[in-house]
């Protein structure tokens, strides 16, 4: 398990925030999703570079110099936003009540999403996320009323009773999104997590996550921009640790009680969303998956304090 970077602020954090900006700056008939709120998380040597962002062609060069820098992020991040956009309005309509984002970082959805807007959103994570959180959204009190921002200590609190004690229900459907976190992590934080889900919600309810190849982690997986890749998070102080095997993730939900639905690559989601795509593009190590809680699970949650995205 590393330890937070820096101040508490997490820089990758920060680049997502870049290329939802970027995304939402684009016409609307073009534009995968719109997220007014990302420029506030940019940070300000990069919030320069938006202004003139506005033109088509001075974005596009912005684009080129981010996917040269790290191949595949950008479009990557753009498609998979879109994606978990559409899994949480397809699990809204199959009746969750209630949505947990953990390790929540600048996800505006609870703000941008008009499906959201009536539904109790609890978004959880370090103290110095959730106060920069706070102090950029100060403005907008008046629509964040939905909106129940946990400040945790992951090495030690029990999420369990925090989210208790915030008003989450253990009785109703609840989605949890865990959007940029396993890789972070160690395997037996990463299972405390699963086990809560599972042992803390009701049947049917569905858990969103991302996670990165195994291979990507002793620098087998072949990919563009791979060794800059982790020479960025080095000098972020953010590694990645963890990565699961795609065919393993199946058997592995299963033994923890839940179903999975889907999981797709950068390649199939990108594909989706954002046709023609050029080759080789890069990023192809990222997925993003969907499970559902299966019958009544009697998994012991009184899991070892769950670790924190740096």
């Amino acid at each position: 398990m590393l330890p937070p970077p820096q101040n508490g602020i997490s820089r990758t954090a920060g680049n997502m925030a870049l290329i939802r900006a970027l995304e939402s700056l684009k016409s609307p008939n073009k534009r995968l999703f719109c997220d007014s709120y990302a420029q506030r998380f940019v940070p300000a040597c990069q919030r320069a570079l938006l202004r003139p962002a506005h033109l088509p062609v001075l974005r596009a060069l912005l684009e080129a110099y981010f996917d040269w820098r790290v191949p595949g992020a950008r479009t990557s991040g753009a498609a998979r936003t879109r994606l978990i956009d559409d899994w949480i309005r397809e699990a809204l309509a199959a009746g969750v009540g209630q949505v947990v984002i953990l390790g929540a970082g600048f996800d505006c959805r609870a703000l941008r999403m008009r499906e959201l807007a009536d539904v109790p959103v609890f978004e959880l994570d370090r103290t110095a996320m959730i106060t920069r959180k706070e102090s950029l959204l100060s403005s907008l009190d008046r629509r964040q009323g939905h909106v129940r921002r946990i400040s945790v200590d992951f090495q030690k609190d029990n999420l369990a009773n925090r989210l208790s004690e915030a008003g989450c229900s253990a009785e109703l459907r609840t989605l949890f999104i865990w959007e940029g976190v396993t890789n972070y992590l160690d395997p037996e934080s990463i299972d405390a997590v699963f086990r809560l889900f599972a042992g803390g919600t009701a049947p049917g309810s569905r858990i969103i996550f991302t996670y990165v190849h195994a291979a990507i982690l002793d620098g087998t997986f072949n990919t563009p921009g791979l060794r800059r890749l982790s020479a960025v998070l080095r000098a972020y102080g953010e590694q990645w640790t963890f990565g699961f095997k795609p065919e393993e993730v199946r058997g592995y939900l299963a033994k923890r009680g839940i179903r999975l639905l889907v999981d797709l690559g950068a390649v199939e989601y990108r594909e989706r969303y954002m046709r023609p795509v050029k080759k080789p593009i890069g990023y192809e190590f990222y997925r993003a998956a969907l499970g559902e809680k299966e019958g009544d699970c009697a998994l012991n949650c009184k899991a070892r304090p769950i670790a924190a995205q740096p």
